[in-house]
């Protein structure tokens, strides 16, 4: 009776402990929370609990006519004034059977006035630099001066109640000036007027290439910079490696106006490898230095004793740690088939297949490259794209079937000596895999036109009583 009892009554315990709300024990509850002594009008301020009560206790907040942006509980909240004055922000805790209550002060102000940034110019190289100017300030606001739109500021003034002096400055680009009243946030500040450009005669500073990768859509080399912010540049110019190493020729300029990219359609990438270097130009006709190179990954595919050999050159011009290997059999989807580190230049793909097998190499950059001032990204290298012949076709030979010219630019002639009436199917592939034409075997002579199709590698498929032919043609 007695083993039943305690039985009971360790259960009753238990259940009435489990329907209680557990509290955390502290000396006594605190409401101090932080909140920035000043803030302008309409100006987001950030206020939070720094106390020691849980997320279970009661608070109940006062913010004196405040607009509550955002928050909740203890906070933090963004909370913002539409009148000026001093403001009192007032917190009440309840935790469990303690409680407590605290008040603070913020004065908010007007915002700050809107006056014109002025000065920079042209100053000779080697010189002192050019001053820049704001046309007027305030007491008790401070005002901070920013190159290029960049988030942290080059320097920063007291308002003195008149035209402010920042200095003198070398470094070329754009400035523009915010400004915010003492003691209140980062969320206050506002934007001055118009901005100084600072540039330095008869220089240019280098533009730096981001990226150099092959485009699917022309099967072209497609050269990618970052574009900043400035009233300089007239144009970029683009050079790539001539047939001798490290002899560079110009083969386009690109306005400053346009998306920084450029698409060298002069190139052949299924071919080779290339090198590009880049400058820009100002409107007075100076030229900066040229950028470091960037080099392309050129990929070659071929059929091994066991599956698909693959071979590249590394790609220069940015560090990475791994190689992404891409593979597409016939018209199936593109899949990661495998990654492997940087260091290496070479892969087997040990499956076997009975069709067609497409690669292409991808490099992801570190940094994504922006090409324009306000959207498009791109984030990854990738290879031309390599295509093994099938194991098991047979590539056409000149004694069995006769494809030229090739390369070719319009007509495709397709000759079967020795045949008088043949019979299949002809299909033209790009690189890709897409079927591009497709027609019926009816004479011993049949033409393709590849005229409306874009410059590359193509592949001809051919069907007939005889077996599956398979022929490399290039259009010019």
């Amino acid at each position: 009776m007695k083993k039943i009892f305690t039985k009971l009554l360790f259960i009753t315990i238990v259940t009435i402990l489990m329907n209680q709300t557990v509290y955390a024990e502290i000396d006594s509850v605190s409401c101090t929370f932080f909140m920035y002594p000043k803030a302008s009008v309409d100006c987001q301020t950030y206020i939070v609990y720094q106390g020691n009560a849980g997320t279970n206790a009661t608070y109940t907040w006062d913010f004196d006519g405040a607009t509550v942006v955002s928050g909740s509980g203890p906070g933090p909240y963004i909370v913002t004034w539409s009148s000026i004055g001093y403001k009192t922000v007032t917190l009440t805790v309840i935790y469990y059977q303690d409680s407590c209550t605290s008040s603070r002060t913020i004065h908010i102000v007007d915002s700050p006035t809107v006056y014109s940034v002025t000065g920079g110019g042209s100053y000779p190289n080697g010189g002192s630099g050019v001053h820049i100017y704001l046309s007027g300030s305030q007491v008790n606001y401070t005002y901070y001066l920013y190159l290029n739109g960049n988030t942290s500021p080059v320097t920063n003034k007291a308002g003195t109640g008149s035209q402010l002096d920042f200095g003198l400055f070398t470094t070329p680009g754009v400035y523009t000036c915010k400004a915010k009243v003492d003691s209140s946030s980062s969320m206050c500040l506002v934007n001055m007027s118009d901005s100084a450009v600072v540039s330095i005669s008869g220089y240019v500073p280098i533009p730096y290439i981001c990226m150099v990768k092959y485009d699917t859509t022309t099967s072209q080399n497609l050269i990618v910079w970052n574009k900043y912010l400035t009233q300089l540049l007239s144009h970029y110019n683009i050079y790539r490696q001539t047939y001798q190493f490290n002899v560079f020729e110009k083969v386009a300029e690109v306005p400053y106006t346009d998306f920084s990219t450029y698409l060298d359609t002069t190139a052949n990438p299924l071919i080779m490898a290339y090198k590009y270097e880049l400058t820009a130009s100002d409107t007075a006709g100076n030229e900066s230095e040229k950028s470091p190179y960037h080099k392309t990954v050129h990929l070659e595919v071929s059929p091994g004793i066991s599956g698909f050999n693959l071979i590249w050159n590394t790609y220069e011009g940015f560090s990475f740690n791994t190689y992404r290997i891409h593979r597409k059999l016939g018209t199936g989807p593109w899949q990661v088939i495998d990654s492997i580190p940087s260091d290496l230049i070479s892969y087997t793909d040990p499956y076997v297949t009975t069709g067609y097998a497409y690669y292409y190499l991808e490099v992801k950059r570190p940094y994504p490259c922006y090409p324009s001032l306000k959207t498009g990204t791109f984030e990854s290298v990738i290879s031309n794209i390599g295509m093994a012949v099938p194991l098991g076709f047979t590539e056409a030979t000149e004694s069995r079937i006769l494809l030229y010219p090739n390369p070719v630019q319009q007509t495709l002639y397709i000759l079967f000596p020795g045949s008088d009436q043949p019979s299949g199917t002809i299909e033209l592939f790009s690189i890709d895999g897409r079927t591009r034409i497709e027609q019926v075997l009816l004479s011993s002579r049949s033409e393709l036109n590849l005229f409306s199709l874009p410059a590359g590698l193509y592949i001809v498929r051919i069907r007939n009583n005889d077996g599956i032919f398979v022929r490399k043609v290039f259009k010019e």
